[in-house]
């Protein structure tokens, strides 16, 4: 029996962990983020509440058979109908700003999906329990963990989140009939039939009910809202879905000047995760047909480098920079798209379409991040075009503010420079927002970038314009001469747009066809460009979003927020949108509310209920010791997901990979303290100097991985985060033993305690990442160490 409690272990393990890679792709397509801090915060919450249960009523439980069966069969049932049931709460995230009911569907969204997180936790809880080699169970429940943590990419890549759902239920199931005996065979065997009969039918006659409620600000379901819309091929990996709509609205053409006057071709949307609607132009025959494109924004681009030989297009999304750079006589053209199922759809699924241009023997496309492609290429380019691919999201919902996004960084832009001929062009094109700030945190990239690689006489090289909707920054590695810069305002004027920016331009020249109350592009474009660095750092603080330059440390271009607000989101919380960006903050501190809440009631309520006798004066030490390990031990697995998004390039293999890294280390750390006595100073002092080390170290040592393929970049990370995780495993089963010899009626209080701080940590870590950056967070999990080893000492 002992053997087939261990093999259901590790399959329950296992299934946890596919699971909780599962819930990081339903977040992302559901919504606008991959809230992978919320997964974790989740997890260990349904773990501390199923710990709290076993305490509370483990002297109740006197048949462990029988408990184990329902443990293993309630975490089977509860994995698919968490997901059911929250998936018809409607709950959203965009309107938690001006509906409160929202909070409470977060709460109880929470709940369902802490179900199974909670069985799961019970059954591993209650066999630790009763095994009497708790260090075999150790290893299954480690294996199984692991496993879990890495196969689900490969398993979402065949069968998608639907496929990842059922395995985890498939593989529960079948660690509760191993462990089904004689004398409850009929009862179970009719449970699991009835289930199973109940689950196939549902999915296989209501096949709707898996498909992920998604936003209804999303821009597949607004597209589809339209008449006569239809989505025509979906497709879905381990990493992103992909939808293409076929829609009599889709008309895009980002900027596109009002001299023009005819209808464009028609177009299909592609969508990611259900977001980001970038068109794919049908072209019949050549992108010489492709007229309009001598009236979108892009054309300046090849008036600043006509006919260029070397042209490199980034995320183009739906390929209409790679058709444009085609339609201008680009000569050699790379393409750095992200997405194997964009490239795909583009080059096989749709490519009579398109004009088959992806396929064009002018045109090779690299499946990889620019900042992998930056790293790996030996070629220099003419014009390096960002490619404005993403869709147009008011400021005001703060929907992408909690996203990595490492393309739009100070070391991205210095990557770029890098590969740039030196009289060559960079193009980035950003959405015009009023007040302006994607375009001025653009540029604030940008000039800090060039500060950085000290590149002189920036005035010289800039030269900026806008359209109705779109602000382009052109900068030019050896400046623009007069007459080019001449060629370049005829051409804008031809076009009724607007010039921004350019060495020795006048308020006068600026606002003439798109008129705005005032010149407010062209005043804050002038303060950057051409301010002290005094007078830039004054007007970066007083100006009312957060428009800072974004770095690799904190990538969250999207977010502008800044604790300033905070007296307009207290004002208009609850009657409008949240100003500024504010929504998408406001989410992380709710959710740190709600789990807050929910931490003390589930977890230490049932202790306090429990009465077990505990003294904040002489117990002191203890709690602080494990409050520390709580905070530090996540203030460094989050933000090490967070920088693995870089290096991996997606956040589905930096979740998985860190999860598997950290957990199969900690786990052999841990079982290895069990057996050898471990001096913690030297535990501590290994985790401070490895935490120095990865801060000062990473900058280059993340550039050595990004340049490998992606086997090498799995396999390096592996490596890299294994000694620390090593490590980390020794802290709390050292301190849990020391605890039991002096104060063993206190170490539920210790375990509630852990938890709580664990499930706050998680959420804490990235609030913190967003205003001090991850290195801070990891520095400050350093710091929570040294302080937990201090109070260790009063053991």
């Amino acid at each position: 029996m002992r053997n087939k409690i261990n093999i259901s272990l590790l399959l329950i393990s296992f299934s946890l962990f596919l699971y909780q890679v599962c819930l990081l792709r339903v977040f992302s397509i559901a919504d606008y983020y991959h809230f992978a801090f919320m997964i974790v915060s989740i997890s260990l919450l349904g773990f501390g509440i199923s710990g709290s249960f076993l305490y509370f009523f483990i002297g109740k439980l006197k048949n462990p058979d029988l408990i184990l069966l329902i443990f293993s069969f309630g975490f089977s049932v509860s994995i698919i109908t968490s997901f059911l049931v929250s998936n018809f709460i409607p709950f959203d995230s965009f309107k938690i700003a001006w509906e409160i009911k929202q909070i409470f569907y977060l709460a109880i969204y929470y709940i369902f999906l802490v179900l199974p997180f909670f069985f799961g936790g019970s059954f591993i809880g209650y066999t630790f329990y009763r095994q009497e080699k708790p260090g075999l169970t150790y290893f299954y429940n480690l294996i199984g963990s692991a496993a879990g943590a890495i196969i689900a990419i490969f398993i979402m890549q065949l069968m998608g989140k639907d496929g990842a759902i059922y395995i985890s239920t498939a593989v529960g199931l079948i660690a509760t009939v191993i462990l089904i005996k004689k004398k409850y065979l009929k009862t179970f065997a009719a449970l699991l039939s009835i289930f199973v009969v109940l689950a196939t039918s549902a999915i296989v006659f209501q096949p709707w009910i898996m498909d992920i409620r998604m936003s209804p600000y999303k821009s597949l379901p607004t597209y589809l809202r339209f008449p006569d819309s239809r989505v025509i091929y979906s497709k879905e990996n381990s990493y992103a879905r992909l939808d293409v709509i076929e829609s009599p609205s889709i008309k895009s053409a980002p900027g596109i000047s009002l001299q023009y006057q005819k209808i464009p071709p028609p177009q299909h949307g592609i969508t990611i995760d259900g977001d980001n609607l970038s068109a794919i132009t049908r072209i019949e025959n050549d992108v010489a047909e492709l007229e309009f494109m001598e009236f979108l924004p892009t054309s300046i681009f090849f008036t600043a480098k006509p006919t260029p030989e070397e042209v490199l297009v980034i995320e183009p999304g739906g390929g209409m920079d790679v058709a444009g750079a085609l339609y201008f006589g680009g000569e050699n053209i790379y393409v750095s798209q992200n997405s194997s199922l964009m490239v795909d759809v583009l080059k096989n699924g749709l490519s009579e379409y398109n004009g088959n241009i992806y396929n064009d023997k002018k045109v090779e496309v690299f499946e990889v991040s620019s900042r992998n492609f930056s790293k790996i290429t030996d070629r220099k380019f003419d014009l390096i075009i960002i490619s404005l691919s993403d869709s147009f999201h008011p400021i005001s919902a703060g929907a992408y503010s909690l996203n990595e996004n490492y393309l739009y960084t100070v070391e991205s832009i210095s990557d770029l420079m890098a590969i740039l001929k030196e009289d060559g062009v960079l193009a980035v094109t950003r959405w015009v927002q009023f007040p302006p700030s994607e375009n001025l945190k653009a540029l604030s990239t940008l000039y800090e970038s060039l500060d950085y690689l000290q590149i002189g006489e920036i005035p010289k090289k800039v030269f900026a314009y806008r359209s109705w909707f779109t602000c382009t920054t052109l900068f030019k590695k050896d400046g623009f001469a007069e007459n080019e810069i001449y060629s370049l305002k005829e051409e804008v004027k031809k076009l009724n747009f607007d010039i921004v920016y350019y060495n020795g331009s006048r308020q006068d020249e600026a606002n003439i066809y798109n008129i705005l109350e005032e010149p407010y592009f062209y005043n804050y474009y002038k303060e950057i460009i051409e301010g002290s660095n005094s007078s830039r750092e004054v007007f970066y603080k007083n100006y009312y979003f957060n428009i800072y330059p974004a770095r690799d440390d904190r990538p969250y271009f999207f977010n502008f927020f800044r604790f300033g607000q905070i007296p307009d989101i207290i004002k208009y919380f609850g009657k409008s949108t949240q100003p500024f960006g504010g929504g998408g903050y406001l989410i992380l501190m709710v959710t740190l509310i709600v789990s807050i809440i929910l931490s003390l009631f589930f977890i230490l309520l049932p202790l306090c209920i429990k009465k077990i006798n505990i003294s904040i004066r002489r117990d002191f030490k203890y709690i602080i010791y494990f409050f520390c390990l709580g905070f530090g031990f996540f203030f460094i697995e989050l933000p090490f997901i967070q920088k693995f998004i870089l290096v991996l390039g997606k956040p589905a293999y930096a979740f998985s990979v860190v999860l598997f890294s950290i957990m199969l280390s900690a786990g052999v750390g841990s079982f290895i303290s069990s057996r050898f006595k471990v001096d913690l100073r030297w535990v501590v002092g290994v985790i401070v100097a490895y935490v120095v080390l990865f801060i000062f170290t990473f900058g280059f040592v993340g550039d050595f991985i990004i340049s490998k393929v992606l086997w090498q970049r799995f396999l390096y990370s592996i490596l890299l985060i294994i000694p620390l995780g090593f490590v980390m495993g020794i802290p709390f089963p050292s301190a849990i033993a020391k605890a039991k010899q002096k104060r063993k009626e206190i170490v539920p209080w210790l375990w509630a305690i852990n938890g709580c701080t664990s499930v706050v940590g998680s959420i804490a870590a990235v609030i913190i990442s967003i205003h001090f950056g991850f290195f801070a967070v990891i520095g400050m999990a350093a710091l929570i160490y040294i302080a937990a080893l201090v109070t260790y000492r009063y053991f």
